[in-house]
């Protein structure tokens, strides 16, 4: 059972390899990927707080990893998937989940450091 599992994670993989490559690979989409994953990082970096640098990134750390457990999640239960990607053996790393959403928490955060307001903020943006 097992190697005829590894046998189709294999086909899938080479699936997804040749779709990315002919089909994702510089489409607009991706390009969208790139340019928004690097335009959050770039405000991260001119916003963040340098003061409190080493909580800052604590702070998202701890958000990538919690957006990585739900994200895993989703996927598994396939609740979305991702047809795009920046990079196809980076599947489980998806750009747009690990860049924009614990920046937005991070700084976030940052702005309303007391945990009440913190959350109020949050939860109104949803």
């Amino acid at each position: 059972m097992v190697n005829q599992l590894e046998v189709l994670t294999q086909h899938v993989n080479d699936k997804q390899y040749y779709y990315w490559l002919h089909h994702d690979l510089f489409s607009a989409q991706w390009w969208l990927i790139v340019i928004l994953s690097a335009l959050f990082l770039f405000i991260f970096y001119l916003l963040v707080d340098r003061q409190r640098m080493v909580f800052i990134l604590l702070v998202f750390f701890i958000s990538f990893v919690l957006v990585g457990i739900v994200d895993e999640l989703g996927k598994f239960f396939d609740v979305w998937s991702y047809p795009h990607q920046f990079l196809v053996f980076t599947h489980r790393f998806n750009s747009a989940d690990f860049a924009v959403i614990p920046v937005i928490l991070t700084l976030v955060y940052q702005f309303f450091s007391k945990w009440k307001f913190y959350w109020i903020a949050l939860l109104s943006n949803l």
